[in-house]
C-alpha cells in the first residue's frame, strides 16, 4: 500500500507542476499618473529592468502572469505583455515608472512627465517603498537605476498622514494641520537671498516669517520652512562651512539639507522677521517639550509648544518611511523647544530634534496635528499602542520612557509576518543597504524572544557592512541578545558602548547586572523602568521577567517585585523568585513550601537554587544544624553541575563542614574542587589553606603529623602557617616524639620572619635540651639569634643558654652571662649552683633574691624562695643566714601554708637536716638531692 502511495505521488508531482496559478493584472487612471497592479498571493521576489520606454519584471515563482485585464491599459502605458519569466511593459514617451509592494501586491505607477517635474523628492540613501499616491502627497524619487527592487520591511501599507484634524480636548485656536495634498503656496516673483553676516552663519528676513524645524539625520543638518521659499544659497558658496548646503523644494515647503560634521550643532534663533541660523563646535540641548496623555479615548500624546506652526510631511532621508514634521514659529527667549532625547513608540517614532517635532511615522494611521500651544500625536481611531505596565499607571508611564532600540509591540502571528517581509526585504536588498534592514529584523527576533538568532542576524551585519562597527544600537541591541541567550562576556558590551543615555539602555544595563549577580546595583535601575518592561512583547518579557524580579527581590525592592509579580505568568523562574520575596517579606513557612514545589519541578536550575535555599531556610531557623545542612546540600550538589552556581555550592558546604568540625571532609571537598574547575583553583586555595590548618588543629597528633607530611604544599605562608606548626610541634613534644617534632620547628623557623624566628629557637633548643643535646640547643639558640627582640624574650633565651652552657660542662660561662642579666638571673645561677654543690654561692643568689622582696603579704613563689634560701644557707654551714631570715620572716610565713617547714628549717640545725630529705621531695626544692642528703638516706654521719 505504501509503494502504491508513493507511486501515485510520484506521478503527480508532475502533474501538479505543469498546471501553475495564474495571477490577474489590474489597470486604473489616476490624476497625473497610471496604476497597474499585479495580484500575487503572496509576497514573491521579483527584479527589474528598465530599457528606453520598456519595463520589465522578473520573478522567481512559477506562477504565470495573466494580462487579459491590461487589454485597455492606462492613457500613458501603450501595451503590458508577458515574456518568459515575467512581464514587459511599454511606457508612452516621458512617463518614468514607480515600482513598490503592497502586501503581496506589486504595484506599477506610472508618473506623467509634469508630475515629476512638480515636486522633486528629497533624495535618500537606500530606496524605500513608495506610498499609494491616493493616500499621501506624493513625492516622486528620481529616475532608478536597472536594479534588484527592495521588498519592504512591512507587509502592512506604508504611513499617510490623514487629512481630518483630531479635535482639541478644550477650546483652543484654530488648528494647522498637515494634509493630504496641501495647496502649494505662492511663489515669490524672485528668488530670496540668504544673508551671511559671519562664517558660520546665515540669515533669512521675510515679512511674515515662515515656521522653522531643525534636526540631524546623519551626517546632515535638515532645516525645513513650512512655505515653499525659493532659497538663493549664492552667498554661502563662499564658506567652506555653508557652501555644502542643498535646497530641496517640497510641497508647500522647502528643505534646506546642510552637511555638518558629527557632535556639532546649528542653532536656530528669531528675532522679528529675521531667522539667524549658526553652526555651533559643539550641539546645544534644546529646551525639551513637555509631554503628557491627552484626554481620551483614542489614546494621545500631548508634546507642549509654545509657538508651534504647521506640520509638513517628507520623506525620510535615512529610512524612506514618511516623516512628519511639526515647525516652529520662533524660539522664544531661551533656546527653541525641541526633542533632545528620541523616543519610541510600536507605530511611531519621535526623533531627536534641535527646533521643532519630527514624528517617523511606521504605521499607515499615525497623525500629527498642530495647535497654537501642542502638538497632539495619535494614530487613528484606536490610538497609539502605549503598553500599560500592571499595576504602574496609565498607559503614558511607558510611552514617556525614552528608547534605544525600535522593539516592535503585537502578537506572535504579526511579529512573525513582519519577519517574513523583512527577510523578504533583506534578500533583494543590496549588501551595503542591509545594516538597518538586518537591525530592524533582530529587533524583531528580539520580540519574538529569540536572542540567539538576533545575535546571529547582528553579526552578518557587522560583516557585511564596515559602517555597522560605529553604529552603537547595533553593538548594544547585539550585547543584548548575548545577555538573554546566557553569554555575559559578550553582554558586556551593554555597560561599555556608547549608546545615549536612555530609560531602555538603563533597563538593559540592569538586567545585566542582575545576570552578574550584582542585585543591589541592578534593583534601582529595573523598578524605574518597569512600565517600559511590562510594554514589551510577551515573548520578550518572558525572558527578562525572572532576572528582574530576582534582582527586585535580591536588591532590597521587594514592593517593586511585587508589583512585577502580579500578573506575571505562572513559570518555575517565578515560582521561585516568588518563595525568595516570601522569605524576604518574612513569610518563611509560605517560602518553604514554594521552595518545596519548585524542587518538585522539572527546571533543572530552579530546581537547584530552591533545594539550596530551602536548606539555608531551614538552618536559620533552626530545623537543621550545619552538619545536618552539609549534608544536605553535598546531596544536592549534582542538582546542577558545570558553572559558578556549583563552585558556590561546593564552598558553601565546606564553610558548613568546617562549622560543624568536620574540617578533613571540607579539606576533601575544595581539593576536588579545585580538580574539576582548574580556572577556578588559585581562587578556592584560601578556602583550601583555612581548610588545612582546620584540620591539622582538628586531627589527632600523629594524624596530623601525617597530614602535613602529604600536603605540606598547602600550609598558607605567613604566621598562620608558622604557628599551625608550632603547635603540632608542641603537640609531638608532648608525646615525647622530640625528633619529630624538632623536624617541625625547623621547616617553621625556615618560613618565619626574624622576632617569630627567635622563638622558635628558643622552643627547639628547650627540646634539644631536654633531649640531653646541649649541643643542639646552643645551635638552635645560634641559629635563630636576632635583634629587637622582646625583653622578656631575651631573658628566656639568654636563661636557656645559660642552662645549655652548663649541660656543656662550662659553668662559668653559663654563671658569667647569667650574673649579666642582673636579678633575673640570679634564681638560675642558685639552681646551678646548687647541682654544681656551692652552697655559699647558691647562698648568696637566692639571698639576693630574698633581699628584693616587696612588703606585705607573701605569695606561693616569695614563699617557695625563702624556703629555698633557709636550705642552702643551710646547707652552707651559714647559721647567721638562717638565722636573719627567721627574723625577719618568720612572722610573715606564720599564715602561710609553709610556715612548719619554713619554722624547722630555720630552727636547730640538727633537726634541720633531718628534715631536710623529707622536705626537698616533697616541695621539689632542689633538682638533684644534695650529696649530704643523700648520706642521711643512708644512715651515714652528717658532718658540717
Amino acid at each position: 500500500m505504501r509503494r502504491l502511495v508513493a507511486l501515485l505521488l510520484l506521478l503527480s508531482g508532475p502533474l501538479l507542476a505543469e498546471t501553475p496559478d495564474r495571477i490577474a493584472v489590474r489597470v486604473g487612471d489616476h490624476p497625473g499618473h497610471g496604476r497597474i497592479v499585479l495580484d500575487w498571493p503572496r509576497q514573491v521576489v521579483f527584479r527589474s529592468e528598465r530599457d528606453g520606454t520598456a519595463l520589465r519584471l522578473f520573478f522567481t515563482a512559477p506562477e504565470a502572469v495573466d494580462v487579459a485585464g491590461a487589454r485597455r491599459p492606462p492613457r500613458n502605458v501603450r501595451a503590458v505583455a508577458t515574456i518568459p519569466g515575467g512581464v514587459e511593459i511599454t511606457l508612452a514617451p516621458g512617463v518614468e515608472p514607480r515600482v513598490f509592494r503592497l502586501g503581496g501586491r506589486i504595484v506599477i505607477d506610472a508618473l506623467n512627465a509634469s508630475a515629476t517635474d512638480a515636486a522633486p523628492a528629497v533624495e535618500a540613501p537606500a530606496p524605500a517603498p513608495a506610498p499609494p499616491a491616493r493616500r499621501l502627497a506624493r513625492a516622486p524619487a528620481a529616475r532608478p537605476a536597472p536594479a534588484i527592487v527592495p521588498v519592504a520591511a512591512e507587509p502592512a501599507p506604508v504611513p499617510v498622514v490623514t487629512a481630518t484634524p483630531l479635535p482639541p480636548p478644550g477650546p483652543v485656536s484654530p488648528a494647522r494641520v498637515a494634509t493630504v495634498e496641501p495647496p502649494p503656496a505662492p511663489r515669490s516673483p524672485a528668488a530670496i537671498p540668504l544673508g551671511h553676516p559671519a562664517p558660520g552663519v546665515f540669515l533669512l528676513t521675510l515679512t511674515p516669517p515662515p515656521a522653522v524645524a531643525v534636526l540631524r539625520r546623519g551626517g546632515e543638518m535638515l532645516v525645513l520652512f513650512d512655505r515653499a521659499l525659493p532659497l538663493d544659497l549664492a552667498a554661502l558658496r563662499a564658506d567652506p562651512l555653508l557652501e555644502p548646503a542643498v535646497v530641496a523644494p517640497l510641497p508647500g515647503a522647502v528643505l534646506l539639507r546642510l552637511p555638518v560634521a558629527e557632535g556639532a550643532g546649528l542653532r536656530a534663533t528669531r528675532a522679528g522677521d529675521e531667522w539667524r541660523f549658526e553652526v555651533l563646535p559643539v550641539a546645544a540641548a534644546p529646551a525639551p517639550m513637555r509631554l503628557d496623555a491627552a484626554p481620551g479615548p483614542p489614546a494621545r500624546l500631548a508634546l507642549q509648544a509654545a509657538m508651534a506652526g504647521r506640520v509638513v510631511a517628507l520623506t525620510d532621508p535615512l529610512t524612506g518611511l514618511p516623516m512628519l514634521v511639526g515647525t516652529m514659529l520662533g524660539t522664544g527667549e531661551g533656546p527653541g523647544q525641541g526633542m533632545p532625547q528620541g523616543r519610541r513608540l510600536p507605530e511611531a517614532e519621535m526623533l531627536p530634534s534641535l527646533l521643532g517635532l519630527a514624528v517617523l511615522a511606521r504605521a499607515e494611521t499615525v497623525t500629527l496635528v498642530a495647535l497654537t500651544d501642542r502638538f497632539l500625536l495619535g494614530a487613528g481611531p484606536d490610538g497609539l499602542r502605549l503598553g500599560p505596565a500592571a499595576g504602574e499607571g496609565p498607559p503614558a508611564a511607558a510611552a514617556a520612557m525614552t528608547r534605544s532600540f525600535d522593539i516592535p509591540g503585537g502578537t506572535a502571528a504579526s511579529l512573525s509576518e513582519r519577519l517574513r517581509a523583512q527577510g523578504a526585504g533583506l534578500a533583494v536588498a543590496a549588501p551595503l543597504t542591509r545594516g538597518p534592514l538586518r537591525l530592524a529584523a533582530a529587533e524583531t527576533l528580539m520580540a519574538l524572544g529569540q536572542p540567539q538568532e538576533a545575535q546571529a542576524m547582528l553579526a552578518i551585519a557587522l560583516q557585511e557592512d564596515p559602517r555597522a562597527g560605529r553604529d552603537a544600537r547595533i553593538i548594544a541591541l547585539q550585547a543584548a541578545a548575548a545577555l538573554l541567550s546566557g553569554r555575559l562576556s559578550e553582554a558586556a558590551a551593554l555597560a561599555t558602548t556608547t549608546l545615549a543615555a536612555s530609560d531602555e539602555a538603563t533597563l538593559w544595563r540592569a538586567v545585566l547586572a542582575a545576570a552578574r549577580g550584582e542585585a543591589a546595583t541592578a534593583a534601582p535601575g529595573i523598578a524605574a523602568s518597569l512600565p517600559l518592561l511590562a510594554a514589551y512583547p510577551e515573548p520578550l518579557r518572558l525572558r527578562l521577567l525572572p532576572h528582574a524580579a530576582e534582582a527586585l527581590v535580591e536588591g532590597g525592592a521587594p514592593a517593586a517585585a511585587e508589583r512585577l509579580l502580579q500578573d506575571a505568568p505562572d513559570l518555575p523562574a517565578l515560582r521561585l523568585v516568588r518563595a525568595r520575596l516570601n522569605e524576604t517579606q518574612g513569610h518563611l513557612a509560605e517560602a518553604l513550601a514554594g521552595y518545596d514545589e519548585v524542587a518538585r519541578g522539572r527546571d533543572r536550575l530552579a530546581r537547584a537554587e530552591a533545594l539550596r535555599r530551602s536548606v539555608e531556610l531551614r538552618l536559620q531557623t533552626g530545623a537543621l544544624d550545619a552538619a545536618g545542612a552539609a549534608a544536605a546540600l553535598d546531596a544536592a550538589l549534582f542538582a546542577w553541575r558545570g558553572d559558578g552556581r556549583e563552585i558556590a555550592a561546593r564552598e558553601r558546604v565546606a564553610a558548613l563542614q568546617l562549622q560543624a568540625g568536620a574540617p578533613r571532609a571540607a579539606l576533601a571537598l575544595l581539593q576536588e574542587s579545585a580538580t574539576l574547575f582548574p580556572d577556578r583553583a588559585e581562587a578556592l586555595r584560601p578556602a583550601i589553606a583555612t581548610a588545612f590548618l582546620a584540620a591539622l588543629e582538628a586531627e589527632p597528633a600523629l594524624a596530623a603529623a601525617a597530614l602535613f607530611e602529604t600536603e605540606r604544599a598547602l600550609l598558607p605562608d605567613g604566621p598562620a602557617g608558622t604557628r599551625a606548626l608550632a603547635r603540632l610541634a608542641g603537640r609531638l613534644a608532648a608525646m615525647e616524639l622530640g625528633d619529630r617534632a624538632g623536624a617541625l620547628l625547623i621547616q617553621a623557623m625556615a618560613r618565619a620572619d626574624a622576632p617569630a624566628r627567635a622563638a622558635l629557637g628558643l622552643r627547639l633548643a628547650m627540646l634539644r635540651l631536654e633531649d640531653r643535646d646541649a649541643a643542639g640547643a646552643l645551635t638552635a639558640l645560634e641559629e635563630s639569634r636576632a635583634t629587637g627582640l622582646d625583653p622578656v624574650l631575651v631573658l628566656e633565651r639568654a636563661r636557656i643558654q645559660a642552662r645549655a652552657l652548663a649541660a656543656h660542662a662550662d659553668l662559668p660561662g653559663a654563671l658569667a652571662l647569667l650574673r649579666g642579666l642582673g636579678l633575673p638571673g640570679a634564681d638560675l645561677v642558685a639552681e646551678l649552683l646548687a647541682e654544681a654543690q656551692d652552697w655559699p654561692g647558691a647562698a648568696t643568689a637566692l639571698g639576693d633574691l630574698v633581699a628584693a622582696l616587696p612588703a606585705g603579704p607573701l605569695g606561693a613563689e616569695p614563699q617557695r624562695l625563702l624556703l629555698r634560701a633557709a636550705a642552702a644557707a643551710l646547707l652552707a654551714g651559714e647559721e647567721a643566714r638562717t638565722a636573719a631570715l627567721a627574723a625577719g620572716f618568720a612572722e610573715r610565713m606564720a599564715e602561710t601554708p609553709l610556715a612548719l617547714a619554713f619554722a624547722r628549717l630555720t630552727g636547730d640545725p640538727a633537726t634541720a637536716l633531718l628534715e631536710l630529705p623529707r622536705l626537698t621531695r616533697e616541695l621539689d626544692l632542689f633538682r638533684n638531692p644534695p650529696a649530704r642528703l643523700e648520706a642521711l638516706r643512708a644512715g651515714g654521719p652528717v658532718a658540717r
